[in-house]
């Protein structure tokens, strides 16, 4: 979730400084190319991969869902984009989960929809789970796919949310001191990025540099072991983790992707402070079948312009050496 989900009136004091200690210059990585860049204006929240390998993105300065086809060969060498839907009545599109083959949820402020991509003629059909009101909905990730059960982090109130998607029915799943927001950084954020595997939620806390795991009851979501820190002193937004139990974190305004390993070891594998090549560093996704060695990375801006959004959201993708 980015920095610009919070009241109108902090954001031009959030970005001033968020931005001040980022540059403009671009660190060149043979491992590193760009996928699709958006118009000006544009910036690219979170990101799914669907099973035939194309991108499914949300927008933050517009509440809208886009797809992303990336260019496979010399071929086909123009990547193809289209906007899969516009949520009326919100401000911005933020996390986004799959269901099943092809059925996500997606968050529009503070409402969850389900999209179906799953249809022969291809159009999306989009229909409303339920909407919850409290706090500010950004990340989220299913718990239980057979259940239908997802969890979303409410980084304003500090908590993960269970919801049921297919009654509508949610409750407080997670709550915890390592999940408690801030103003660190600016807006008051707390836990973000959320994830699970096995019967572990992973998430980060942005302003507090936090990537944490705790055990659950993946049919209650109620935590059923201790919070742990697996590392400190990492700003990420969003990330994504693999079988291996590896996370790729997303570093925001510190301009970089850092690999975390369970035993709390990390090394950046992309972009660095002063660099543009993943600037503001929103999430990430690991590609599906014979792409599953590429990590997507989407971004918000590439201008440190604080008066608009500015710059051209991207999406990225990384050639994972490891």
């Amino acid at each position: 979730m980015s920095v610009l989900t919070m009241p109108g009136h902090f954001l031009i004091f959030v970005l001033i400084f968020l931005f001040a200690v980022t540059g403009n210059a671009s660190a060149h990585n043979p491992l590193l190319r760009l996928v699709y860049q958006f118009p000006n204006a544009t910036w690219v929240e979170n990101i799914a991969v669907r099973p035939n390998g194309n991108l499914l993105v949300t927008l933050v300065n517009t509440p809208e869902l886009w797809e992303i086809k990336p260019s496979r060969s010399l071929a086909d060498p123009q990547p193809q984009a289209r906007m899969i839907h516009h949520f009326s009545d919100a401000e911005m599109a933020t996390g986004i989960t799959e269901l099943t083959p092809d059925v996500y949820a997606v968050i529009a402020s503070n409402h969850v929809w389900k999209v179906q991509l799953d249809n022969r003629d291809g159009e999306a059909v989009v229909t409303p789970i339920n909407t919850i009101p409290m706090g500010n909905l950004n990340g989220m990730a299913v718990l239980n796919r057979v259940a239908g059960l997802v969890m979303i982090a409410d980084s304003h109130l500090g908590l993960v949310w269970r919801l049921d998607t297919n009654s509508g029915n949610y409750s407080v799943m997670l709550k915890d001191e390592t999940m408690a927001p801030n103003t660190d950084i600016g807006p008051l954020l707390g836990v973000n990025g959320v994830k699970v595997l096995g019967d572990y939620v992973y998430y980060v806390n942005t302003p507090r540099r936090l990537y944490c795991r705790v055990r659950v009851n993946t049919i209650t979501g109620q935590a059923v072991g201790p919070y742990e820190v697996i590392s400190k002193g990492v700003l990420a937004d969003d990330f994504a983790i693999s079988l291996r139990g590896v996370a790729y974190l997303a570093g925001l305004t510190d301009n970089v992707v850092v690999r975390a390993f369970l035993n709390g070891t990390q090394e950046v594998v992309a972009g660095s402070l002063n660099s543009s090549a993943v600037k503001t560093a929103t999430s990430a996704a690991l590609g599906r079948n014979q792409h599953a060695n590429v990590l997507y990375i989407t971004t918000g801006r590439e201008t440190g312009d604080v008066t608009t959004y500015g710059g051209k959201g991207k999406v990225m993708a990384l050639t994972l050496d490891a």
